[in-house]
């Protein structure tokens, strides 16, 4: 979301996108990333032509089968506190997909960070939306 949405973390994401090793995105990720960028600009089509414009550069879908869903469930258990660490569902299925496909996560959100790390996930640390990293 980041890079759609030019947030000050994009210009990471692109330099990682331009990498020559694969990249990917839970398909649960995917439908997040549509949700979100396609309620906060009203153009769902316009956010989808975006994400195919990444995906024919090479982005991968990973779907979200049984074993990655169990993985979730079971990291959101191990890692959601509502006041301590708010862990997202999606975040979970973003650690158990890195998880599967190797590679670090790629995330500006430091719960999810924080859960990934304690994983054994290597994480990057992009900036945020106001520039923090």
């Amino acid at each position: 979301m980041a890079f759609l949405v030019d947030e000050p973390g994009g210009a990471e994401v692109l330099r990682i996108l331009h990498r020559p090793v694969a990249t990917y995105i839970s398909s649960v990720n995917l439908a997040e990333v549509i949700d979100v960028l396609g309620r906060r600009t009203l153009d769902v089509e316009q956010v989808e032509r975006e994400v195919e414009l990444l995906l024919q550069g090479g982005l991968e879908v990973v779907a979200a089968d049984e074993t990655v869903g169990r993985d979730a469930g079971r990291l959101r258990a191990a890692h959601y506190h509502r006041r301590h660490r708010n862990v997202a569902l999606g975040d979970c299925f973003a650690i158990a997909t890195t998880t599967r496909v190797g590679g670090p996560l790629v995330t500006s959100d430091r719960a999810l960070a924080e859960a990934a790390g304690s994983e054994g996930v290597d994480v990057v640390l992009i900036k945020d939306s106001r520039g923090r990293t």
